[in-house]
């Protein structure tokens, strides 16, 4: 209807930038709270936690239930980003219009279902909560040896690292060192099933190294027999 094209002219022309670079905003804002928690775990007279601000007192079911959903949702899109956009050739990947395969359904579902638990962990040790019957039940890994509290305090300061590579795109230039191409993220707006132009460039480019493999096998096996022959007699 006319009514929608307007609604869509104006949203494409005039909010939709200004939406996409408040998020932005708001998604480097979170991300520099949530690295700065994680780098004081393991501190207990000082921490840099901005989070825990917001938890020093109780604001009621309904208001404590508000602020941990912002972040908490934050903190479990970017976990499961990754999952989502990873496509390893030939072995897991997942795909629109009903093309993923049973196996990487399967994978995929098994992840989910065990990263939510240890990430709302996480979040209380980020918030510095102590007391709750969720942590009651999962503070009994801390008696396993080596993968104890002290562990689950000091392994997140590593978060910066990870960072400072994403940053500086360390990433892509060890997978193009190595020429580990099949190994990659989807970065756009669509995954590389809903995207023909991606999967096109990536066929081609895996044929043609797929023959020049075969042209350099071929001509080292044309080669061997003229140096054999050329070789005096001993």
């Amino acid at each position: 209807t006319k009514l929608c094209q307007t609604l869509l002219t104006f949203w494409l022309r005039h909010v939709r930038a200004r939406a996409l670079l408040g998020l932005g905003h708001a998604s480097c804002i979170l991300s520099a709270i949530v690295v700065l928690g994680q780098l004081t775990l393991f501190a207990d007279g000082w921490h840099l936690s901005l989070l825990s601000l917001f938890f020093r007192q109780d604001y009621g079911p309904w208001l404590t239930q508000v602020l941990c959903l912002i972040p908490l949702a934050y903190m479990t899109y970017t976990a499961y980003f990754s999952i989502f956009r990873l496509k390893i050739s030939g072995w897991y990947g997942l795909y629109g219009n009903h093309s993923t395969d049973t196996g990487s359904l399967l994978w995929c579902a098994s992840i989910l279902a065990r990263l939510a638990a240890p990430l709302c962990y996480h979040f209380l040790l980020l918030i510095r909560v102590r007391g709750t019957t969720f942590q009651a039940f999962m503070g009994q890994m801390n008696i396993v040896p080596v993968l104890g509290e002290s562990f689950n305090q000091v392994f997140p300061c590593l978060i910066a690292l990870l960072c400072c590579c994403n940053i500086f795109n360390v990433y892509s230039r060890f997978l193009q060192f190595f020429t580990l191409g099949v190994m990659e993220f989807e970065l756009g707006e669509a995954s590389a099933g809903d995207d023909p132009l991606t999967d096109g460039k990536q066929l081609v480019d895996r044929e043609r190294r797929r023959r020049a493999e075969e042209c350099d096998l071929e001509l080292q096996g044309r080669a061997a027999p003229f140096f054999a022959s050329a070789a005096p007699a001993g």
